[in-house]
């Protein structure tokens, strides 16, 4: 019975392939799964990267927090140094929020190039 379904099988399919013509233009399964290997190992380092990157945003964010409650909330003879510091670098902290935007633009630029290649 199985040899009967096997030879009906075959036989249909050569007629299948008789009828049809392949396409001229395409491409080898080599190049496919070569394609498929090389998307395939971009999203798995784009996966393993993501955690990092969302470690990196935490820790800015306790980082801003922990400056934020020394700075202000705190009474201490360290907050009254960082607040005098802060004072007497005021007239530079543009020059430090524009280093700190610029470096942010760069990093950004770079994973941009670096996720497209």
């Amino acid at each position: 019975m199985k040899e009967l379904d096997e030879k009906m099988a075959s036989e249909w399919m050569q007629r299948l392939s008789e009828q049809t013509e392949a396409p001229l233009n395409l491409p080898t399964p080599g190049l496919i799964l070569f394609k498929a290997d090389l998307i395939e190992k971009r999203s798995r380092t784009e996966r393993a990267v993501l955690p990092v990157v969302w470690m990196q945003a935490t820790a800015l964010a306790i980082f801003v927090a922990a400056a934020f409650w020394l700075l202000i909330l705190s009474r201490s003879p360290l907050a009254g140094l960082f607040r005098e510091t802060l004072s007497s670098l005021m007239s530079v902290i543009p020059f430090f929020v524009l280093g700190a935007i610029a470096a942010a633009m760069i990093c950004v630029a770079f994973a941009f190039v670096l996720r497209r290649d």
